[in-house]
Parts: structure tokens; C-alpha cells; sequence
């Protein structure tokens, strides 16, 4: 899971006005006519298995945000990610589709007796995009880089196996071995999340200590030719608060049946705009080809579908969660100063201030109000869009002001003469919650936090952010009391470790513990660890169910509600196929314009 802003902006009144300002611009218009560069096809190419298309066409996205870096051991979130999975890939990958993991660069595998031992077999003849022929010495550079202590990763904790890293060693130009401490089930899945790095492109910043400056930026701007992969796309140009302009990757190892190296498309584009209310202005306006749409515009939009050729897609539940915490890190800061002041730390450390926080919120009235009847309450911290590992049966915490009260007086906490609630101490109950700027829905959820908690007689200051101050202050300084965000959602909940486990970078609420700081959490690691250990899928999920129900008891995060999702998507192109959860142009490469409908 990564960090992101979920956000499901309302189109509200703006329509007109955006239509005429952006009717008017075209992201396509300096962009040159593709001439395909002409390479050998190397001897593992993969096959598509889908119907083969023609060469041609543009195809543009948007984004409220963009990259923070194009550099996998210094992203950690979704937007850096994505951008980086367009010209990088892993040794495996998951296919939404079959739902299950499929050979990317290592074309296969064998596993050990004891389940311990990997071995993979890489596809011969593939070449990084500046025509050097990818080899085992790619692999064993990216995993000597990401264990490297001068280089911390996110990709470290979720590789380390019961405290061991995972070994690794390369047994000839085209096979390496992996070994783990102990059997790790979701091996597969997780080995694919890192874009294996060109070693003959990174080596030297590797040496001299300087990897995790590299592809940053800066280089997009002025130097994207330097982002060397082995994706279906290159970096053409990137400017800051416009678009980022890809390429086709002339050494792609990807063909379809008639031998034709994809991907089709001769550009893809990604606009920034300055929030989703943009995005769904633009694609109703038939300005680019793909859109989330929020529940509250689904109608208005699909007024336009007749003029503009596209469709709305209803997927269900979203995949992500949305949610608010409160940091109960102690400790202090390298200035002398606690993180939180102990008084608040006592309050957000207790589970029944946290239970009586939610009561009090009326997320059953944000439903109706926000997201005009098209969500439900999300009460665990895996997305019920995820039906395999969603367990239904968690504690929940339905709009009850009363029963709040009764759990903060359980606690010592009282109202006072003015309607304030105090505790035991005497200290006024307030606190700052912080959140990202640029997402219309936010503030609306904030607001309606902000008048229940006033009911129970807590003060609450919000403040936004940009996206990339708020993730440095929550997962570096701790500088914060309160916060709101989002996780995107995974196929397997093993990609969620940095969340659940103690040690966890992204354990938001008080990360990389030395040790389980609450039995909850030691029970936590406990659950995480076996449902890793064994290989029997009903198991597995018996314990992924376990840990959501523990969660959902000490709630360390907040959950609001899961809202539908729908897309939007130009009926123009073909070999669409639309997963139950994961991007709809997960299959970029495949994507090809129709004739004209």
C-alpha cells in the first residue's frame, strides 16, 4: 500500500467555467509525429494473448498531483509510483484480471521443498531502453542497493523475512536465487514491487553514496533521457504543473501475435491540473480519455457521454481507505521536544478516546450529504472491494454521541461548566488535524468532524497542506497531533506490512518500532507473521481476518467511509478489460484506438 490523497471532489457549479477556459487548450498540440525506432525482438519476448491492434494515437490522463521523484527506493507514494511503473518493471507482476501472480522479467521460477528457496530464470535478450542488454547483474545491483544502510527504503522492512533480509545471489547471467529465514507465501506477489534499476546506469552514484539523488526531479525536467527501463515507456519531457509526456520504449519485450512490439500507442499523457474537480471537467468536456469520477457527479457526467463517446463504469466499492489518526508517538524531537505534549499523548494513546472519537463522527450523514448515497461505512482496514480478504465481521462504531460521552467518561473525561470537555487534569480537549490541500471532499469531511466533535465539547483546528510537507511531517518530524489520508488498496494484504507491523515505516500512528510497543501490536506482528508463514490460503485468511478485527477493536486508525468508485473511459479504445480492483488501463501497453464509433 502506498501513500495517497483519496479524494472524491463534487463538480459542484464549475462546469461552465472550466469548460471555456480548457476548450480552448490542447496537450497535444506540440507534440511531434512518433517515429518508431526499429530493434531486434529479443528471444523471451512475451506474447500478449489479446487481440493485436494498429500503431497510433494519443492517449491523456489527469492528475491532481504529481511525482515527488522518479527514484523506487525514495518513493513512498502512489503518484511517484505510478509514474515510475511506466518505464520500470519488477522480476513478477499481479495480473488483476487472472488474479494471480504472472512472470515479468523473470520469465519463471522454482520453489524449494521447504519453500524457502527461489530460483528464477530471467528473459533472455531484453534490453533497457538505452539498448543494454538487462542481465542478472541488474537484479543483484537492485537488491545489494536496497539493503544498503545508507540508502533506507521502505522496500528494506518489506523484504526482511523473521528479522533476516532475504539472500540473494546470482547463479548465472540469467538466473538468480532468493532464499528466505523462514517459508514466505506471498513471496511472488511482493518480490515484484521494486523496478529493477540499471546497474551500468546507477553504479557509480551507488559507490560514491549518492543513489538516492539520482532520478529525481530535477533530472524529469531537464534530463529525462537518463530514466533508463525496461517499462513500456520512456520519459519523453516533464514539466512541473503541466504533464509528463511518455514514450514508447523502442526495446520493449512485450509483442502481440502478429509480432508487433507494443506498446501501440505513440504517447501517453499525464496532466497536473490543480484538483479533481479539473479532472472530471476535462473528461466530461471530452478532453482526455480517463477519469475517476466522484459518486456525486456520476449523473451529471454521464448527461455528456452522447456527445463526447465515453462510458461510466460503476466498480463498486473503492479499494482505498480513507481515515484519521492521532499520533502516539513518544519520545522527543532532536530539539529537546516532545513529539506530542504528554497530556495529549495519554489521550490519544487510550482506545476508548479513539472508540469515542468515531462514535461521535456522523459518517452515516457524510454518506448522504457528501457522496449522495453511494458509499458505505468502512469499518476495517482492508477495503470490503478486496472480497477475498475483507472480513465483514469487525467491531463497528455506528453515529452514537451518547455512547461516546459514556466511553470519555469512562476515562475521566467530563464536561464543564462551559460545555467543554476536560480531563481528569483539568486540560481542555483540542487538537489540530492536519490534512493535504487540493481535494474538495476533504474539507467537507473535516468540517462535519469538526461541528460533532464541537457536540461532544472538543475543539478542533484544521490546517492543509501540500502532499509532500504532510507526508514529511507525519513519517519523519512527527510534528503533528491529528491527520487525515489515505492508503490505496493491494491484491494481497502483504503489500500492507509497512502498515501493520510495529516496525513498520508507514505504522502511522508511532513507526519503526524496536519493539511492539502495546500487546495489541505485538499480536498484531504475530497474525502478520502467520499468515506469511503458511501456504494454505484459507489459513491465511483466517489470520488476515484476525489482525482486521484487532485493528478495528483498538482503531489506532480512524476509518470513514468507502465510497463507489466509478470511471470514466472514451469508448475509442480497445482491449479494455476492467478489473474488480486496480487501475482500468492496467494494460496500457495493449490499449489501441478503435475505428471511430
Amino acid at each position: 500500500m502506498l501513500l495517497k490523497v483519496i479524494s472524491y471532489p463534487y463538480l459542484a457549479h464549475l462546469f461552465t467555467a472550466f469548460f471555456l477556459i480548457f476548450f480552448l487548450v490542447s496537450c497535444k498540440g506540440d507534440i511531434p509525429p512518433l517515429e518508431r525506432e526499429e530493434h531486434d525482438l529479443p528471444q523471451d519476448a512475451e506474447v500478449s494473448s489479446t487481440e493485436p491492434g494498429n500503431y497510433g494515437g494519443v492517449l491523456v490522463t489527469a492528475e491532481s498531483q504529481q511525482p515527488r521523484t522518479f527514484n523506487p527506493l525514495v518513493a513512498e507514494d502512489a503518484y511517484s509510483s505510478e509514474a515510475i511503473g511506466r518505464f520500470l518493471n519488477g522480476l513478477t507482476t499481479y495480473h488483476p484480471i487472472k488474479e494471480k501472480v504472472v512472470p515479468e522479467l523473470a520469465r519463471s521460477w522454482e520453489i524449494s521443498k521447504d519453500k524457502r528457496t527461489i530460483t528464477m530464470e530471467l528473459r533472455r535478450g531484453v534490453r533497457w531502453s538505452d539498448g543494454e542488454p538487462f542481465t542478472a547483474d541488474d537484479v543483484i545491483f537492485t537488491f545489494k542497493a536496497l539493503f544498503d544502510q545508507r540508502y533506507p527504503n521502505r522496500y528494506m522492512g518489506q523484504y526482511t523475512i523473521a528479522g533476516e533480509p532475504i539472500e540473494f545471489e546470482k547463479l548465472d547471467r540469467y538466473t538468480v536465487r532468493f532464499t528466505t529465514a523462514r517459508p514466505y507465501s506471498p513471496f511472488l506477489y511482493v518480490i515484484g514491487f521494486i523496478g529493477i534499476l540499471p546497474r551500468h546506469v546507477h553504479l557509480e552514484a551507488y559507490e560514491q553514496g549518492e543513489l538516492l539523488q539520482q532520478w529525481s526531479v530535477r533530472t524529469a525536467m531537464h534530463s529525462p533521457e537518463e530514466f533508463v527501463g525496461t517499462g513500456p515507456f520512456r520519459v519523453r519531457s516533464f514539466r512541473p504543473g503541466q504533464r509528463i509526456v511518455y514514450e514508447p520504449n523502442p526495446h520493449y519485450w512485450r509483442v502481440d501475435s502478429q509480432g508487433q512490439r507494443l506498446p501501440y500507442v505513440d504517447y501517453l499523457i499525464t496532466r497536473y491540473v490543480q484538483d479533481r474537480n479539473t479532472e472530471t471537467v476535462l473528461f466530461a468536456s471530452g478532453q482526455i480519455d480517463i477519469a475517476s469520477i466522484t459518486p456525486g457527479d456520476v449523473v451529471g457526467v454521464r448527461k455528456n457521454a452522447p456527445l463526447h463517446d465515453y462510458t461510466v463504469h460503476h466498480r463498486g466499492p473503492a479499494t482505498g481507505i480513507r481515515f484519521l489518526w492521532f499520533n502516539q508517538k513518544p519520545g522527543e524531537s532532536e530539539a529537546g521536544k516532545p513529539f506530542v505534549e504528554p497530556h495529549k499523548l495519554e489521550w490519544f494513546t487510550s482506545r476508548k478516546f479513539r472508540q469515542a472519537i468515531l462514535h461521535g463522527l456522523d459518517r452515516e450523514g457524510l454518506i448522504q450529504s457528501v457522496y449522495f448515497g453511494r458509499a458505505e461505512l468502512l469499518h476495517s482496514i482492508i477495503s470490503p472491494a478486496n472480497e477475498r480478504w475483507h472480513n465483514p465481521d469487525v467491531p463497528r462504531y455506528p453515529y452514537d454521541p451518547d455512547r461516546a460521552l459514556e466511553l470519555l467518561r469512562e476515562e475521566g473525561f467530563e464536561l464543564d461548566g462551559n460545555g467543554d470537555l476536560v480531563d481528569s487534569k483539568g486540560n481542555q480537549v483540542s487538537f489540530q488535524v492536519y490534512a493535504s490541500e487540493g481535494d474538495d471532499i476533504t474539507p467537507q469531511i473535516l468540517s462535519t468532524f469538526r461541528e460533532n466533535m464541537r457536540d461532544l465539547g472538543i475543539r478542533v483546528r484544521i490546517r492543509y497542506l501540500d502532499f509532500g510537507t504532510l507526508v514529511a511531517r507525519v513519517s519523519r518530524h512527527f510534528e503533528y497531533e491529528g491527520a487525515m489520508m489515505g492508503f490505496t488498496g493491494g491484491a494481497d494484504p502483504s503489500g500492507g506490512r509497512a502498515i501493520y507491523l510495529s516496525s513498520g515505516r508507514l505504522h502511522l500512528w508511532n513507526p519503526e518500532q524496536e519493539e511492539p510497543q502495546t500487546d495489541w501490536e505485538a499480536r498484531i506482528d504475530e497474525l502478520v507473521y502467520a499468515s506469511e508463514e503458511t501456504f494454505d490460503l484459507e489459513e491465511r485468511v483466517g489470520y488476515v481476518h484476525q489482525m482486521q478485527e484487532v485493528f478495528s477493536e483498538e482503531l489506532p486508525l480512524l476509518y470513514l467511509v468507502t465510497p463507489h468508485a466509478y470511471v470514466g473511459l472514451k469508448d475509442r479504445w480497445e482491449n479494455v478489460r476492467i478489473p474488480a480492483m486496480g487501475s482500468v488501463i492496467w494494460n496500457i501497453d495493449e490499449l489501441y484506438l478503435g475505428q471511430e464509433k
